[in-house]
């Protein structure tokens, strides 16, 4: 197969397209393999129409095709994810009832703390996210795959982490928890899975309006808005997040013992979107970020088996979040501070000072920078630029977020442990460059962590979720 290179030449902005995978080829002449009609986008809308702001309908998950094409779960995520980020009033749909932010407690069991107006204004407190390994209790976990590694933007901003589930997760976990559906439960992907446990939101007086999206878990990451150069290409949220006050020379940063946490306006950067459709209990693992944050390493591009391979060179030139001007890879990727589990506060990491490092893409699209992934990259590109296409001329701010790739099993396996990659398909190291920042090559995608191995089997299929808990009442007590 004939492969070109793709000349990005010295324009910024285009190669920074190219980077998120906004345009990818778009100036070749030949057809992309997963694009999506104008008419198949406004059919997401509830109006019918694609608006700036338009609120985005949940993608049906119960109804997901049996007989399904990557595509089909590209655009699955996709939409997912509008409407996530969908405007609801002076937020979100994540800011609404729909979703709940879950924090842990001391024992590691899920606590779902409940959005919209009303509930937020009853906490004692905003919502609180933070780094991987922070105290107290009461901050939600969320960080650095593989440990309490921690990443700081060219501008300053550490990055904070979210964990969030819709009602349908929260009401599931609560009938496995309280014996109203057995332990070994998967997660649910048909009519009558689902049935049950609307029925017992319902008895307990909860309605769940958004029930065939199925359960669905994210993660999400974010940066101070006021470090971001423009505050209205971002998707926002109010947030507590720990309060550095004191410098310890340049190895640690120390958290208020009086004022541990700080109140700020916080930019979205990434997020994941998890959730199972028909037939896939497993969960389909997604992920997206901001068109800023950092460059690709080289990857390949096909669109259509008989089109031409094409190589896409790394180019970091650009003004990005996470990566400097024209930066190298060399150096890059490593973490230069880390949470102190025990104390909350930030260290160097052995033999470094704490400030920002180069980040870039290392496995872009999910895949290794090979020919063999191109026709999948390409899916990926080309369904990124009919979205983008839309929605920038529109003004939306959506626009400025891409899907970096999704990854699921064939015929709905599940993962039995990190190194059981035979089933899996789509974007199989997938990898987000702010919350996987310093482990996308050494571990094995999504499944490489989120699988069923257990020391004493057998183990509960919803152990691919790791803020699923059995041992507490996430919501009615027994």
């Amino acid at each position: 197969m004939q492969t070109k290179t793709i000349i990005t030449g010295s324009k910024i902005l285009f190669a920074a397209l190219v980077s998120a995978g906004v345009f990818g080829t778009a100036q070749a002449q030949s057809p992309a393999t997963c694009n999506i009609s104008s008419k198949d986008l406004a059919s997401w809308y509830v109006s019918g129409t694609p608006t700036k702001g338009g609120i985005v309908t949940f993608a049906n998950s119960v109804d997901f095709p049996i007989k399904n094409t990557a595509c089909d779960f590209y655009k699955w995520s996709h939409q997912m994810f509008l409407w996530i980020t969908s405007p609801l009033g002076q937020g979100t749909i994540l800011d609404s009832p729909v979703f709940y932010d879950v924090n842990f407690d001391s024992n590691g069991n899920a606590i779902y703390l409940p959005n919209g107006s009303v509930a937020l204004a009853a906490r004692a407190r905003p919502r609180t996210f933070a780094l991987r390994g922070t105290k107290p209790q009461s901050f939600q976990p969320g960080g650095q795959a593989g440990g309490g590694d921690t990443l700081l933007s060219l501008n300053g901003s550490l990055v904070y982490f979210g964990i969030h589930a819709n009602d349908v997760y929260a009401w599931f976990n609560t009938a496995v928890t309280n014996g109203v559906l057995p332990a070994s439960s998967p997660f649910p992907t048909t009519k009558a899975e689902l049935q049950k446990i609307s029925q017992y939101a319902e008895q307990n007086k909860a309605k769940l309006g958004d029930a065939n999206a199925l359960t669905m878990e994210l993660k999400t990451a974010w940066v101070d808005a006021a470090t971001v150069k423009n505050v209205g290409d971002y998707i926002t949220m109010t947030a507590a997040v720990p309060n550095y006050v004191g410098k310890v020379g340049d190895t640690t940063w120390t958290i208020s013992t009086t004022t541990p946490t700080v109140t700020k306006t916080l930019a979205l950067v990434g997020m994941h979107v998890v959730g199972p459709v028909q037939g896939h209990p497993e969960m389909v693992w997604a992920t997206f970020e901001h068109r800023n944050n950092a460059p690709d390493d080289t990857y390949y591009l096909q669109f259509g088996a008989s089109q031409a391979i094409q190589k896409v060179p790394y180019n970091s030139k650009g003004q990005w979040t996470f990566m400097s001007d024209g930066g190298s890879k060399i150096g890059a990727l490593t973490a230069m501070m880390k949470v102190d589990g025990a104390t909350g506060n930030i260290v160097a990491t052995t033999g470094n000072t704490i400030k920002q490092n180069n980040v870039y893409r290392a496995m872009p699209w999910g895949n290794l920078p090979t020919p063999a992934s191109a026709n999948n990259n390409g899916q990926l590109v080309s369904l990124n630029k009919d979205i983008r296409n839309t929605l920038s001329k529109l003004g939306d701010v959506r626009s400025n977020y891409f899907q970096g790739g999704a990854v699921w099993t064939r015929n709905g396996s599940i993962p039995t442990s990190g190194n059981d990659t035979a089933q899996q398909v789509g974007s199989l190291l997938l990898a987000n460059a702010t919350m996987e920042t310093y482990h996308q090559t050494n571990i094995k995608g999504c499944f490489g962590c989120h699988n069923i191995a257990a020391a004493n089997p057998p183990t509960p299929k919803t152990a691919v979720s790791h803020l699923f808990a059995i041992t507490n009442n996430p919501l009615v007590p027994k």
